[in-house]
């Protein structure tokens, strides 16, 4: 098991452990935080909180469920081709707004069918996350790209 760098905390969800940095609002003199888009709120232990990379982990349900949906097309697909006689070289895979990289990270890790995977984010912060933790999980460059 890979040791976590300094600066980073590791979250363990599925097959997956990422790499996650906290990251502490600011509050002003009124005990107020400007949450980006949302306006100002007044400052408590959940909403002061925040990542530096945006992770849900109310949605584990939610990737746990896609991982299994994900498995099992794979599984028809796969048996379509053969069925026809074709070869079956796996799947390819996008998820786009990719943040921390934990669902990609479990698909790597968790379908074994996949050929290829693709994930990507607009926040630059994001993708460097997101490669990190391909890196320290180990994930096949050859199956992974991140943009």
């Amino acid at each position: 098991m890979q040791q976590v760098p300094d600066g980073y905390r590791a979250l363990k969800e599925g097959q997956a452990r990422i790499l996650y940095i906290d990251s502490k609002l600011t509050k002003d003199a009124e005990n107020m935080i400007s949450v980006k888009g949302k306006g100002k709120r007044q400052a408590n232990d959940v909403n002061e909180n925040r990542g530096a990379v945006f992770y849900n982990p109310v949605q584990e349900f939610n990737r746990d469920f896609s991982v299994m949906a994900i498995n099992q097309f794979a599984q028809m697909v796969e048996a379509e081709k053969l069925a026809k006689n074709k070869e079956f070289k796996g799947i390819n895979v996008l998820e786009a707004l990719s943040a921390t990289g934990l669902r990609s990270v479990r698909y790597i890790k968790e379908i074994p069918k996949i050929n290829k995977l693709v994930a990507n984010d607009i926040d630059p912060t994001a993708t460097d996350l997101m490669k990190k933790n391909f890196e320290f999980n180990e994930c096949p460059s050859e199956k992974v790209e991140g943009n």
